[in-house]
């Protein structure tokens, strides 16, 4: 059998090669496209089983949903809304910017050190265990009704699942790796931005996700406890009030910017971050 001419077969290598990208386009665009309409159906289900509770209990248990929507619209269009989600999204931040600061050194210490993750483990199940709403009060009773005790219970009750998370991705390192940094006697400082961070990422984004997720509620709930400002205070404004339908629509407001913090923000970075992985293929139905 004769042999393939080498300049034939490297032709013959690149145009499969560039070949299936047009389809694949088609189909990210397609996936892409498919998602955002069973979004919508989703959120089309929800409303409807809204109306159906609001036609099940009346007006002042469960409100009609244009109602409620046009109160959203009204805040959103108003300046309160601006200013007391500044005020939120602040002590979100910065107690999030807390307990990352600790969990990521502390979560590669655990799964890299075996008698750091002996001495560290109980805390941090202990410290997973314990509720955000006890973590809030003592918070107040130390600190009291000041911006350091929404920093303290948002840090303190996201940092345990954070390092918890980081710990188990440290611990699924690849050997390989590591044992190439050692032999070539890598720094710690090198070792750890070159080679531990950067297979930790996928896990630091998954840590991100939950932990801003569950400081928003922490924040929600300090906020309730006597705060003159933030979401959770015109929360329970509303409730004072009884209004249900202010209370709903705080409620939205809250949920829009926690989809846009969702969608727009973190599944950008992680899209950017992991842009150079290969997509791995998973069987689904």
């Amino acid at each position: 059998m004769p042999a393939t001419p080498p300049d034939r077969a490297l032709g013959e290598l690149e145009l499969a090669e560039a070949a299936p990208v047009p389809a694949q386009r088609k189909g990210s665009l397609g996936e892409a496209l498919e998602r955002l309409l069973l979004g919508a159906a989703s959120v089309a289900a929800l409303v409807l089983v809204w109306w159906l509770l609001h036609l099940i209990f009346g007006t002042m248990l469960m409100p009609d949903p244009v109602a409620t929507i046009r109160e959203v619209l009204a805040i959103l269009l108003s300046g309160t809304f601006l200013v007391e989600m500044a005020a939120s999204l602040r002590r979100v931040l910065v107690g999030f910017v807390l307990a990352m600061v600790v969990s990521i050194p502390l979560g590669i210490a655990m799964g890299t050190l075996r008698r750091a993750e002996g001495f560290f483990q109980v805390p941090m199940i202990l410290g997973l265990t314990v509720p955000g709403l006890i973590w809030a009060l003592l918070a107040i009773m130390f600190f009291g009704l000041s911006e350091v005790s929404a920093y303290f219970a948002v840090a303190i009750t996201i940092m345990p699942m954070l390092a918890i998370n980081i710990w188990q991705g440290a611990k699924s390192l690849d050997k390989d790796l590591m044992d190439m940094s050692n032999a070539f006697q890598t720094g710690i400082p090198s070792k750890v931005m070159d080679v531990i961070l950067p297979q930790l990422l996928s896990h630091i984004l998954a840590a991100t996700r939950y932990g801003l997720g569950l400081a928003w509620k922490v924040v929600v709930v300090v906020e309730i406890f006597g705060f003159s400002s933030g979401i959770g205070y015109q929360i329970m404004r509303a409730f004072n009030l009884f209004s249900m339908k202010s209370v709903l629509a705080w409620a939205i407001t809250f949920l829009v910017v926690m989809i846009f913090i969702e969608f727009g923000v973190i599944g950008f970075l992680e899209a950017r971050a992991t842009a150079w992985r290969p997509k791995a293929e998973v069987w689904r139905r």
